[in-house]
């Protein structure tokens, strides 16, 4: 079916009133990548304005819209970047200089349809996973008959269409629109090599962790075959003159037979590739084996995804984790001279002193090279969110997304056994007692081998240094 829509535009906005976000941090928006190469396929003409990069407000965008004119806009949102977006989506609706339809998705649309259609007077929401549902909005298929969809009908009544099935097999899906992005020499993180870009070697994670949105992804563990991973990697590498990949995948490791053909082939390879693993990777989906496999394939860092020491929390969040297997995990990245990440979250609703100060000695007797301690946000579209809504225990609403990130004290709700005000003293206290210790400090420069992360490192530790060290 060939197309009805050819000017394609997707937009990622810059959410320039933000606080407390990893500025340090800057990954391209591969998931439009995704889609805009499924689309090209199919013969279409797009372009991807990320607007992080120039931090371009919605009146810039705008003008760059203008003049590509396009039939559709994509704009992805997630909770932080949605003010931006609606803003965006209103400016478009109110020129005539644009006649395009405009589209939002991502986990934060995807989560809030209802409240989004009214607030921007988008043409429609698309839900979950993107790809075939815009392809079907482009081929103008009518839009009630397009599954994953939500849009408001001429009588202004809410219309929410069948969920769509995840895609089977994603060996299906083209590489990412690389070509499309900006200059990846623009984008930042802790890389310790550049250029870098973040992959996907898989979709989905089984695991029912309450604090996840899955709602893009699914919970259905969907790998791509090692040889498509490691076709991608050859042109980035060949083409794209690219030195690091993050592999930021739900679960890497779920499968870790196909894990360790991966990196089999990326050791065969003799790439020479830096590799981070900065989404983290779950405890118990490791092996020793496996952990040397990712040394010698280039890993430098790894996240490893913890959240609470408490076993009481643990199981009330639907981790299932073993801490044993925690501490395994990271004696044995420790062992490789791998940077290790543990990733812990400081105020579910059933925390307490007791179970936090838990977390936090838990913190110091692993010893993971770096420890994040961000504060618990109930995304929307999540089972924690339900039950902060259901416990009524929200003091300020997040249905509007965040000004926001994870290192302020913007802290949205009441948990029931602790106020507000101590759960940002731990959040405090967790960080100070963990990284104001003579060893750590030798650690964290010693484990800086570039310039890049010495510049990282220096930039990102500066808001929290500034945050922690205010004892009012």
């Amino acid at each position: 079916m060939t197309l009805k829509y050819e000017r394609i535009a997707f937009v990622c906005p810059f959410p320039y009133y933000a606080k407390g976000i990893n500025e340090a941090t800057l990954y391209p928006p591969i998931g439009l990548a995704s889609i805009a190469a499924y689309l090209e396929k199919q013969g279409a003409n797009c372009i991807i304005i990320d607007a992080n990069v120039g931090e371009e407000k919605p009146a810039q965008i705008f003008e760059k819209l203008v003049n590509f004119q396009p039939d559709v806009i994509g704009i992805q949102l997630n909770v932080v970047t949605a003010q931006a977006g609606v803003e965006l989506a209103r400016l478009i609706r109110n020129n005539k200089s644009l006649q395009a339809k405009i589209v939002l998705g991502g986990p934060f649309a995807t989560s809030k349809h209802e409240k989004l259609l009214e607030d921007s007077g988008a043409f429609a929401i698309v839900r979950g996973e993107g790809e075939q549902t815009f392809l079907d909005l482009c081929q103008g298929k009518k839009v009630e008959l397009i599954e994953g969809v939500s849009f408001k009908n001429k009588e202004g009544r809410l219309i929410i269409t069948k969920d769509r099935e995840l895609f089977p097999d994603i060996n299906e899906f083209p590489h990412p629109a690389y070509h499309l992005l900006p200059d990846l020499k623009k984008y930042r993180a802790r890389a310790r090599k550049t250029p870098f870009v973040p992959i996907f070697t898989s979709r989905g994670c089984p695991f029912r962790c309450t604090f996840c949105n899955a709602n893009i992804f699914g919970k259905t563990f969907r790998a791509r075959s090692p040889e498509n991973v490691i076709n991608e990697i050859d042109i980035l590498v060949n083409k794209y003159g690219v030195k690091e990949i993050d592999i930021i995948d739900d679960n890497f490791s779920e499968d870790m037979s196909r894990a360790e053909k991966i990196l089999d082939l990326i050791i065969h390879r003799n790439y020479n590739l830096a590799i981070n693993f900065q989404n983290g990777l779950r405890a118990d989906r490791v092996t020793r084996d496996i952990v040397h496999k990712m040394k010698l394939a280039g890993a430098y860092k790894v996240g490893i995804g913890i959240e609470s020491a408490n076993t009481n929390i643990r199981n009330q969040i639907k981790k299932g984790l073993s801490i044993d297997k925690v501490e395994s995990a990271i004696k044995w990245f420790r062992e490789e001279g791998i940077i290790t990440i543990g990733f812990f979250m400081i105020g579910f609703p059933d925390d307490t002193e007791e179970t936090i100060q838990e977390t936090i000695d838990f913190a110091i007797k692993a010893n993971p090279s770096i420890a994040n301690f961000s504060l618990v946000l109930p995304f929307p579209g999540t089972e924690l969110y339900e039950q902060v809504k259901s416990e009524g225990l929200f003091t300020k609403s997040i249905d509007e997304g965040s000004q926001t990130g994870f290192y302020s004290d913007n802290f949205y709700y009441d948990t029931k056994y602790i106020s507000r005000e101590k759960v940002l003293e731990y959040h405090k206290k967790a960080y100070r007692m963990f990284n104001f210790r003579t060893s750590k400090i030798i650690e964290t420069i010693k484990d800086i081998k570039s310039y890049n992360e010495l510049k990282w490192t220096v930039q990102a530790a500066s808001p929290i240094l500034r945050k922690i060290l205010t004892f009012n």
